[in-house]
């Protein structure tokens, strides 16, 4: 039997999460546990025991307006404890998050690096999709997972043909702009939560949902072979 896997899930912001992080394990279900910072993720290496089904990923968000050059240090130093990167990207969508200039040239050097090392990327793009094409096509990347994408049918196809990986959720789906996800390569498609930012069965997400946020992805690509299109996929871009 295939294992479940969710590309990207938020432990550090559920109260309960030791519980969270057990269950996983317990569900044996590959987990990336994304983190906004680099001293989250230092926390949380620290307090919570990875596992073969839960692994930590170092973010550097750009909603997360207080990162600055001693975080990049931070990040750049313990980016090497771990193969998986995120959340980082591109967000233009608010004055109030980190300044434009800072994010491009922040995002620059975490893919510069993240090429160089092939290390696994999850990456948030919002209203920043040309820079983030820019970007990402000067380093060519090889394991880019774009987040819950927002953008419109040009860029997505773009990032396509960049190579990129598209993560998708139960929210994504049931939204008025999901015809466009329909236009994706079943080879370049991976699931997330988004945990606990996502709804499955009208319910907070939590990993006992993981299953049903499955079967809800399915019915919407009508394919109901996608535990093992998904595995297949993660399993593809690991071995790059």
């Amino acid at each position: 039997m295939m294992n479940l896997i969710d590309t990207h899930f938020h432990l550090d912001h559920y109260k309960n999460y030791l519980e969270m992080a057990r269950n996983i394990t317990e569900l044996k279900q590959y987990t990336i546990c994304v983190t906004n910072s680099p001293g989250v993720f230092w926390t949380c290496k620290n307090q919570i025991t990875e596992t073969k089904y839960l692994k930590f990923a170092i973010g550097f968000h750009p909603q997360e307006s207080t990162l600055d050059e001693n975080d990049i240090k931070d990040f750049m130093r313990l980016i090497m404890l771990t193969n998986y990167i995120g959340e980082v990207g591109l967000d233009y969508s608010a004055k109030s998050y980190m300044d434009k200039q800072l994010q491009l040239r922040f995002f620059e050097q975490i893919v510069e690096l993240c090429a160089s090392e092939n290390k696994l990327m999850t990456i948030h793009i919002r209203g920043a999709e040309e820079d983030a094409i820019r970007i990402l096509a000067k380093y060519n990347p090889q394991k880019a997972i774009v987040h819950w994408y927002t953008g419109n049918r040009d860029h997505m196809l773009k990032l396509v043909d960049l190579g990129c990986y598209f993560s998708i959720n139960t929210n994504m789906v049931n939204s008025c702009n999901a015809e466009k996800y329909h236009l994706l390569p079943l080879e370049q498609l991976l699931i997330e939560s988004d945990g606990p930012y996502t709804r499955v069965n009208k319910k907070k997400y939590v990993p006992s949902l993981l299953r049903d946020a499955y079967d809800e992805i399915s019915v919407f690509y009508k394919n109901f072979d996608m535990i093992s299109n998904i595995y297949e996929n993660f399993k593809r871009i690991l071995s790059v």
